[in-house]
Order: structure tokens, then C-alpha cells, then sequence
């Protein structure tokens, strides 16, 4: 923290008479100072100051506010707030961030509820002093008695060392001080570059070793009671305080693969152990995405406010449902949860939430110092944060050769066949299972829809992997998204500024009176045509009935007469294509192939129609995405990096193979059509998401 201080006391602080395109820094200041007048922050004190314009924001004016607590006892803080602000001086807009959170905040636009501010603050506060209190452990006795002892080299240097006679040198190279350094030039040929090899593994290992003895060292010290236990919170604030070379969503990343209990406590030890190599990889990642970002073109930021343009309606369904879920926990209306319980509630609702998100979830929230989630009031504009965030670090999603590995490696933990045929709903579990994609529960729907299996409900692999090779890097491209928002809002001001106009004018005109009155007509016809969406579950659960020759309490259906059932029924519920494709692809069927039809639809039904008003994914759901698609990427070029089956696995077009094909031919044995073959389909995916949820995934285990 005092090095933070003196480094912004250090950096150098733009005139406040400059002028920045057109607005005098004087008045930038002025306006943020308004601004914080309204968060009636009364106990902390605070500067403002402007700090160079960055030759790429040449219209922005930047600012920053400090935000400081001095007491009596102790006038010097050491812990401070830093507030960043950001003037666009050609529209206005005044946004700003706390200290290096993701999340941008817009003044008059989407921020914090009035009060929360000083709470804000506060925490931040509390954090920085908790971390302090954990990294200064030492009393300071021993402060004076700990000094380090003198370095090995330093004592090598005080011995003087007789060279000896010098070895006579090649007589190309000359003798003496050069460009090599006074002993010469470096060693080369193969005897040196295995040397070079072998001392930057060395190297590599000496920093791994590094890396997991001070986390062990820092995780020691903080279990005061040896416990071998540390709450959430606790490793957390350890984690961000270690000098690890994360970034805020690669920390939370490495969180979510530790092994959490129901007390909401972790088991550091092995945490600890597996941690280097993570961290490794984490790095690497990151390399290569901000290597990426640096050959594209320009990465568009997201708002709050273009958030809420593309996800609004559906960020604030999944935040209604949760409410429920967190009521029936809560009745009292505490407010809080334990982290089990709060985890419990978002796995509760899987249908709304994804396995990446309820990960993600699970480490943004806020917890107090017993360690219980804080959730109602935060709840909807964490979803707002991890969709930002999600854009913003879509390391894997942008990355079409890591993607497609990650896929093939998931479709091989599931049994990818010879063939490469797989069921649709073996194909919905490896894109639940993909814990390496942020991808919402809704996007994966988009992608099922989308997606052309057979008759029977089966998908080329291959097929399936172009298709989420095209779509998934589009879903997470910030200029597309950009270009969407601005869209979506452009419409949305005409349509205002249409009925507006018609307001004014009166409708005066008995000709235009007669004309809107047939146009609305023609709308209720085609609205009451149109059967609702209690209409289309009733239907459908009519139609399942009839199928049903067994009667069994739940009601279900073999996944062959499911199928014939929805695909008879849905012309008439006007169910289109796509939804139907999607609707199909959700079920969720049992270890004997049955489908519990009733529960499905209830499920199911009010989601299409909650799609039906999203204008995100338009675009994608009105486009043909069939197999011969030429909007589809083509994936040749990866195969001969990393093939879609092992070395020595039996490939299409093998003699066992083809025979393998031409009885499944006959049989369809191997296919969602019999019952035995959904019995054997199902029964291994299940298997495999669920030991992807507990291995792979954070997971609560009971001890």
C-alpha cells in the first residue's frame, strides 16, 4: 500500500488550466467533485487531480481520486481508495472504476444504489487492511533480530581468484575484452544449446519451486491454528496479495479449482501443490491472448448501459429466479447466505445459470466476515459484471485452436465413437462441461438450437466443432457486441421518437385513423392466431399424454416417442425450427432412456418464449447453419496439429469401422432411438459431467 502512495504521489499531474478538447481541466475537476458530493462519503477524506492524456484518448480527459480514512493516532493512512475517471470530452459521458475492478461505472447511467458508495469503500478498505495484517506477521522483536544473512555471492566476490593461465583461443575470434564479455564469446554449437536447454529448465524448475515454497510459507503462516484449513475469504485475500502475475479474472480462475467444503472452507495443501502449474498455465493464456489483442484491431470496451441494451430482460429473468431459489433458503429475509447455501441455490436453477457461471459466481460475490454471501441486492448487478468480464477475458473463446482442443479433449472424456457420431444431448453435456468457456446457460441454448441433428437426434462431431468454432468467438468479439448494442439502442430511440411524433401530430388524419385501425387489427388477429405460451405447454403435455402407454407417476416417454410426440405437435404450437432443435436438445434423460415429458416442458416452454424477445442472438438463430453452411470456418488446417482421435484409436473408414457402421446401420443400435442404446448413451454422459463437476469444477464436498 505505501508503494502504491508513492507512486501516484510520483506520477505527474496534468494542469488544471490545460485544456482537453474543448473543456478546461479546471472544470473536469469541478464536475467530479459534484459528483462525489452525492456519495455522502463523510468520513474519508479525499484529493482530486487529473494525470496526463494518453495519445490514444486524446479527447479523455483521465482523472483519479484518492480516498483516505487519517486518524488521531494515526494522520499518515496506510491504506488507501483510488477512484478513476474518465471525461469524453466530445459526448460528456463520465464514467469511472474503483481501484482495478473491471466493472465501469457511468454517472446518471448504471452505478451503485445511492449509500452503497461509503459501504464500497469501506470494503476495499478492510480488505487492503486484512491483507496487510496477513503478509506482517512478524513482531517487531524479531523485525530487529530477522536480518537476512549475507548473500553467497557477495562473499564469492571478497575472495580474490587466481585465473590461472589462459587456454589458448580460437584464432578467429580474438583474445580479450569484446562484444561476448571480458571471458570471451558464448559457447555455441549442439553441446551449448542442450546447455542452454538444460539451464532454463533448471531455471523453470528453481521458480516453480519458488512459487509453490512461498505460497506454502504464506498459507502456513496465515493457519494460526493449524488447522489446515483457511476460509474462502481468507485464501482469497492471499492469493490477490501474493505477487503471483494474475490478473483479477485469472485469480478467480485459479480459485475455482480449489476443492471447497460445505463450511466454506478449503483444504490449502493441495491447493497449494497443484497451484505452480496452473498459475503456469494461467500465464501462458494470458500471453497469448494479449499477443491476439495486439495484431487485431481495436478492442471495443463494454458498459453497463450496452449490457443492459443486449442482456437486460434476461440478466433480470435469471435474477427474479434466483430470488425465489434464495427465498426459499432465506424465508426470514436475513439477507445472507452461507456459501454452501448459496452455491445450492445457483445449482438449483440449471436451466437458468451454467456450470461457468455458477463458478464464476461463486468467487465474484461478497462475503462479510463470517464468510456468509451477501445476495440480494448485489445479485443482478453481479451477472452484469460477469458478463462484462466474461467479454473482456475471453481468453480460450477467441482462440480457434485452443478452443477446438478443448472441445475434441471433452467429446473424447464422453466417448467420442470411431465415427464421430454423437448424440445431440452427449454434444448439450460437453458444452455444460466446458469449464474453460464463460459461456451463459442461454448461449449454449442458442447453440443447440442451431445445431441440425438426424432424425434420430444425432450430430456429426466434426460438424458440431465448426459450428462452435464460428459462433462461440462471434458471441465473445467486443466490437460485434459493440455494434449490436449500438444497433439495438438506435432502435430503440427511433421507436421512441416514432411514437412520440404520432403523439404530437395528433392522428388527425381520419384517412391514417382508418389505416391504423386495420393495421392493429391485423396484429390482434395475428396475435390471437398466435397461441400463447400456456396454450403450447398445455398442447404439448396433451400430446405426451397420448404417447404415454404406460402411465407411470412422473410421467415419461421412451426418447423415440418423445421425439415423434413434439416434432408431430410443434407445426401446430408454431414452434419454430430452431426452438425445436433447442427445445429437443435440453432433455434431460434418465439411466432407463425416458424423458420426463411434463417437467421438461414446464421447464423449457417459457424460455423459448423468453427468447423469442431477445435481440442478441437474432442474427444467429435466423441464419441456416446446416452442414453445408458456407458461413461455417473451416477446421482442416487444425487436424494435423491435434486430430480428433488419439493415435491408434480406430478411425472412420477402418475395416471395424465400416463394419461397425453398417450394423448400426440395421440396428440403430447405437443411437437415442432404442431403448437400450439411450440406456448406454445417457448413463456414460452422466457419469462423465458429473465427475467433470466434482473433479474439475469447484466443487462443495461433504466430509
Amino acid at each position: 500500500v505505501t508503494v502504491a502512495i508513492c507512486a501516484a504521489e510520483m506520477r505527474e499531474e496534468l494542469s488544471r488550466n490545460s485544456i482537453v478538447g474543448g473543456v478546461r481541466v479546471e472544470t473536469a475537476i469541478q464536475q467530479v467533485e459534484d459528483e462525489l458530493a452525492k456519495w455522502q462519503c463523510n468520513k474519508y477524506t479525499h484529493i482530486t487531480r487529473a494525470v496526463p492524456v494518453s495519445a490514444d484518448h486524446k479527447s479523455v480527459i483521465k482523472l483519479e481520486t484518492i480516498f483516505s480514512r487519517p486518524a488521531q493516532d494515526c494522520p499518515v493512512p496506510v491504506a488507501v481508495v483510488f477512484v478513476y475517471f474518465n471525461l469524453d470530452t466530445a459526448t460528456g459521458a463520465l464514467t469511472y472504476q474503483f481501484e482495478e475492478e473491471n466493472v465501469q461505472h457511468e454517472v446518471s447511467g448504471q452505478s451503485l444504489a445511492p449509500g452503497m458508495y461509503e459501504r464500497w469503500l469501506d470494503r476495499i478498505i478492510g480488505d487492503k487492511l486484512q491483507v496487510r495484517q496477513l503478509h506482517d506477521l512478524a513482531t517487531a522483536f524479531e523485525q530487529t533480530r530477522l536480518e537476512p544473512p549475507p548473500h553467497i555471492e557477495e562473499q564469492a566476490d571478497s575472495i580474490p581468484i587466481d585465473p590461472g593461465p589462459r587456454l589458448p583461443t580460437d584464432p578467429a575470434v580474438p583474445a580479450g575484452p569484446g562484444p561476448a564479455g571480458p571471458a570471451g564469446p558464448a559457447p555455441s554449437g549442439p553441446g551449448a544449446a542442450v546447455a542452454v536447454g538444460e539451464a532454463a529448465e533448471v531455471e523453470k524448475t528453481e521458480a516453480e519451486l519458488d512459487l509453490s515454497t512461498l505460497l506454502a510459507n504464506i498459507f502456513d503462516a496465515a493457519d494460526e491454528e493449524n488447522e489446515l484449513e483457511l476460509r474462502h475469504k481468507e485464501v482469497a485475500d492471499l492469493l490477490y496479495a501474493t505477487p503471483l502475475g494474475l490478473t483479477d479474472w485469472d485469480i478467480k480462475l485459479l480459485l475455482s479449482t480449489a476443492t471447497e467444503f460445505e463450511t466454506g472452507r478449503i483444504e490449502y495443501k493441495p491447493f497449494v501443490a497443484a497451484a505452480p502449474e496452473i498459475i503456469e498455465g494461467l500465464r501462458k493464456r494470458r500471453a497469448a491472448f494479449e499477443a491476439r489483442k495486439l495484431s487485431a484491431a481495436a478492442e471495443a470496451p463494454v458498459t453497463m448501459e450496452a449490457i443492459e441494451l443486449c442482456f437486460g430482460e434476461e440478466i433480470e429473468e435469471v435474477a427474479r429466479t434466483m430470488r425465489e431459489a434464495f427465498g426459499q433458503v432465506d424465508p426470514s429475509s436475513v439477507g445472507t447466505l452461507t456459501r454452501h447455501e448459496f452455491r445450492s441455490c445457483l445449482m438449483s436453477r440449471m436451466e437458468r445459470l451454467s456450470l461457468q457461471e455458477v463458478q464464476m459466481l461463486m468467487q465474484m460475490c461478497r462475503e462479510d466476515e463470517q464468510g456468509n454471501v451477501l445476495v440480494y441486492e448485489e445479485f443482478p448487478m453481479l451477472l452484469q459484471q460477469l458478463r462484462i468480464d466474461a467479454l473482456h477475458n475471453a481468453l480460450v473463446e477467441t482462440d480457434l485452436a485452443a478452443l477446438r482442443i478443448h472441445l475434441i479433449l471433452l467429446a473424447r472424456r464422453m466417448g467420442l465413437p470411431s465415427d464421430n457420431i454423437m448424440p445431440v444431448w452427449h454434444l448439450r453435456n460437453v458444452l455444460l462441461a466446458a469449464d474453460q468457456l464463460c459461456l451463459s446457460r442461454t448461449q449454449i441454448h442458442v447453440i443447440l438450437s442451431i445445431v441440425h441433428p438426424d432424425e434420430n437426434g444425432d450430430v456429426e462431431f466434426g460438424y458440431f466443432l465448426r459450428v462452435c468454432c464460428t459462433v462461440i468467438p462471434w458471441m465473445f468479439d467486443t466490437a460485434a457486441f459493440a455494434e449490436k448494442a449500438a444497433t439495438i439502442a438506435k432502435e430503440k430511440a427511433d421507436a421512441l421518437a416514432k411514437q412520440e411524433l404520432e403523439e404530437l401530430q395528433g392522428l388527425s388524419s381520419s384517412l391514417a385513423n382508418k389505416k391504423r385501425g386495420m393495421d392493429e387489427e391485423d396484429q390482434e388477429d395475428t396475435q390471437q392466431n398466435a397461441p400463447d405460451r400456456d396454450a403450447v405447454e398445455k398442447s404439448l403435455i396433451h400430446v405426451g399424454t397420448q404417447a404415454d402407454d404406460k402411465h407411470r407417476n412422473p410421467p415419461t416417454l421412451e426418447v423415440r416417442r418423445f421425439l415423434e410426440a413434439m416434432k408431430q405437435e410443434a407445426e401446430k404450437c408454431q414452434l419454430s425450427e430452431s426452438e425445436l432443435r433447442g427445445f429437443v436438445a435440453e432433455a434431460e434423460i434418465d439411466s432407463s432412456g425416458d424423458v420426463a415429458y411434463v417437467d421438461h416442458i414446464k421447464t423449457w416452454v417459457p424460455i423459448l418464449f423468453e427468447l423469442r424477445k431477445s435481440i442478441i442472438y437474432d442474427g444467429i438463430l435466423a441464419m441456416e447453419w446446416g452442414p453445408e453452411s458456407e458461413e461455417l470456418v473451416n477446421l482442416s488446417s487444425y487436424e494435423a496439429q491435434f486430430p480428433l482421435h488419439q493415435a491408434g484409436e480406430e478411425r472412420p473408414g477402418s475395416a471395424a469401422s465400416s463394419a461397425s457402421g453398417k450394423q448400426t446401420g440395421k440396428k440403430k443400435s447405437g443411437r437415442p432411438g432404442s431403448r437400450g442404446s439411450s440406456r448406454s448413451y445417457r448413463s456414460e454422459s452422466q457419469s462423465s459431467l458429473g465427475s467433470d463437476r466434482s473433479g474439475s469444477r469447484a466443487g462443495s464436498r461433504q466430509r
